[in-house]
């Protein structure tokens, strides 16, 4: 598999920061903060905001004042969207045989093979897509 740990980080952020909101801190938080109480390295977490903010999950506010927030409500950001924007399109999977044998037996078994990933895929994605993070907030509480 080929998911990066970025994803399940990526993740963990935007609840980090969520749950800020529902503690009623509505303010931009420091990735200072991000960084020290989510044990992400500053690096990686700038790749991560990147990738949330372009992909307009969060907004980022430079000077003393500034930081990260929300650019929407949790219950209008679903885990598919996180994925996308750190993932950019990888495959799950990876589908690059590169063997030896040739003809309609082993081309038949690497497009079955293929098919088989392919749906895998969508259907973890279609899974994805069904959980927000505001329900993810409300099983913290369980």
């Amino acid at each position: 598999m080929s998911y990066s740990l970025s994803f399940t980080k990526s993740i963990l952020v935007v609840i980090f920061i969520s749950d800020k909101i529902r503690q009623k801190q509505l303010g931009f938080l420091s990735t200072a903060d991000i960084s020290k109480y989510l044990s992400i390295p500053k690096p990686t977490l700038v790749k991560i905001l990147q990738n949330l903010n372009a992909a307009n999950i969060i907004e980022t506010k430079e000077g003393k004042l500034g930081g990260i927030r929300l650019m929407r409500k949790p219950s209008d950001i679903t885990i598919l969207e996180i994925f996308e924007a750190s993932e950019k399109g990888k495959p799950l999977f990876q589908t690059s045989f590169n063997i030896l044998a040739e003809g309609k037996r082993p081309n038949n078994a690497q497009k079955s093979i293929k098919n088989i990933f392919s749906n895998a895929e969508n259907q973890m994605k279609s899974e994805l897509s069904k959980k927000t993070i505001a329900e993810i907030l409300l099983e913290m509480n369980y």
